[in-house]
C-alpha cells in the first residue's frame, strides 16, 4: 500500500513539474530593441519625440531619444531641440520577460534653442542662441505585450549647467509613449 501511495505522490510530482512551464528571457532569441514615439508630447506641444532602447539584459536597457519643437518664434526660452542618452535600471519585474515593469532611469541631456534677451544698458532685445548640456533622473512604468506593443509612462526631470542668460536651467523629461518592440 505504501508504495502504491509513493508511486502516485511522485507521478503527481512528475505532472505538476512538467505543468509548471515557464516562459524564460533569452537575450539572444527575445526582441532587443525597442523604437517609441512620445503621444502626449505631440498633443500638448507642437513637437516631436521618437525614443530608441536596447534591451541589455532582462533588468535594463540603454537607449536614446531625440525632441524637435516646433514652436513659434514668440515663445521665450523654449527649447526647440534636444538629445538624451539614458541608461534604465527595471525593477520589481516577478515575470521572466524582461525589461518591462517599474524603472529608474539616469540621463544626460544636450539641447538647444533661442532666447530673447532684454538688456536695460543700453536698452535693447537681442536673440541669442543657446546650447547647454544638463544630467537627470526619471522613473516610469512600462507594459509590454506578447506580440511586442509598448505603453510606457514616465516622469523626471534635470538640470542644465552653465552660466549663460539665455535658455532654461532645467528641462522636463517625461510623457506616455507608445511603441514596438523588435
Amino acid at each position: 500500500m505504501k508504495k502504491k501511495i509513493l508511486t502516485l505522490f511522485l507521478m503527481g510530482m512528475t505532472a505538476f513539474a512538467m505543468a509548471q512551464e515557464t516562459e524564460t528571457y533569452h537575450l539572444d532569441s527575445d526582441p532587443k530593441h525597442e523604437f517609441r514615439i512620445d503621444a502626449l508630447e505631440g498633443l500638448i506641444v507642437p513637437a516631436i519625440d521618437v525614443s530608441y532602447e536596447y534591451i541589455i539584459s532582462k533588468f535594463s536597457g540603454a537607449g536614446v531619444s531625440a525632441f524637435f519643437g516646433f514652436q513659434d518664434e514668440d515663445t521665450d526660452g523654449y527649447q526647440e531641440w534636444a538629445v538624451t542618452p539614458y541608461y534604465r535600471q527595471y525593477f520589481f519585474n516577478r515575470q521572466d520577460y524582461g525589461a518591462k515593469g517599474f524603472f529608474a532611469e539616469g540621463l544626460l541631456q544636450v539641447g538647444g534653442g533661442t532666447d530673447t534677451l532684454y538688456l536695460f544698458e543700453p536698452e535693447r532685445v537681442v536673440e541669442e542662441d543657446w546650447t547647454k548640456f544638463g544630467i537627470g533622473f526619471a522613473i516610469g512604468q512600462k507594459w509590454v505585450s506578447r506580440n511586442g506593443f509598448v505603453v510606457e509612462l514616465s516622469i523626471g526631470g534635470g538640470r542644465y549647467f552653465g552660466d549663460d542668460d539665455a535658455g532654461p536651467e532645467g528641462f522636463f523629461r517625461g510623457g506616455a509613449s507608445v511603441g514596438y518592440r523588435f
